[in-house]
């Protein structure tokens, strides 16, 4: 009997001491994860406006002359979390999510350019095109940006990495005009557009639902935490379809963006 009870005794002074030393661990752990996430970490809210396009890299035999560009009003607003890994504040990474514009009217004079049109009834004919060509986008985006930040001063952070985009809101169209547009090849039975004559076309459901790209930039702080910064973002995969065949030549969102942030 004797033997019993201190079995049991030493099984509950050993329960206790592990349950404890259990429970310790757990609140250790707790308080670090806490501390992981409460310590050196940066909070932003930001807003920004963008001047850019969707440009193929370099300038295509097509487009012979950029006869205009407008950027149209491009606005985004995000938010930022920043994690430095050392007390001094040196190096950091970034994950943020915005909301931003992306835009442009642009007019062109081509040649030989290969493109799709409707007619007044809908019907679609693909073809080489001489003239002028008006293009209007009108896109949004949700993007998460995930940079790598280094605090060369007091006052300046340089950044830089990838971001990854998802289409909330599409519209990519525009016309043709004064020119002539040859169905089917360079040398196929030709339609003239004279003055207020224009072939139209609308790509807006060939954009491609996803991009990512690089996105490097800059920021310096200013007093009452806030902060001015500006950056570039280009993407690696273009903005059609892999299947688009409407357009000749890729197009990538390529961006300027400039703003001020608000640090939490």
């Amino acid at each position: 009997m004797k033997n019993i009870v201190k079995v049991i005794f030493i099984i509950i002074i050993t329960s206790n001491t592990f349950l404890t030393v259990n429970a310790q661990e757990i609140e250790n752990n707790s308080q670090n994860k806490t501390s992981f996430f409460n310590k050196n970490i940066e909070y932003q809210a930001k807003a920004q406006f963008s001047i850019g396009g969707a440009s193929p890299i370099g300038i295509p035999a097509e487009i012979r002359k950029i006869e205009s560009y407008n950027p149209t009003l491009q606005l985004g607003i995000g938010l930022n979390a920043t994690k430095w890994f050392y007390d001094n504040r040196k190096f950091g990474i970034r994950i943020g999510l915005n909301v931003e514009g992306r835009g442009m009217k642009t007019q062109a004079k081509v040649k030989n350019y290969y493109t799709q049109i409707e007619d007044d009834t809908g019907a679609q004919t693909k073809g080489y095109f001489t003239g002028h060509v008006i293009t209007e986008m009108d896109n949004a985006y949700i993007s998460m940006p995930i940079l790598f930040i280094w605090n060369t001063s007091e006052r300046w952070n340089l950044y830089g990495g990838f971001y990854f985009s998802t289409l909330i809101d599409k519209s990519f169209s525009g016309y043709i005009y004064e020119g002539t547009f040859r169905e089917g090849s360079p040398i196929g039975e030709p339609t003239t557009f004279e003055n207020t004559a224009k072939g139209l076309y609308d790509f807006s459901n060939y954009l491609s639902p996803f991009q990512f790209g690089s996105q490097v930039g800059a920021e310096f702080k200013l007093k009452n935490n806030f902060s001015l910064f500006l950056d570039i973002t280009m993407a690696h995969k273009q903005v059609f379809k892999k299947d688009f065949e409407a357009i000749s030549f890729k197009m990538y969102n390529i961006y300027g963006n400039a703003g001020f942030a608000y640090t939490f």
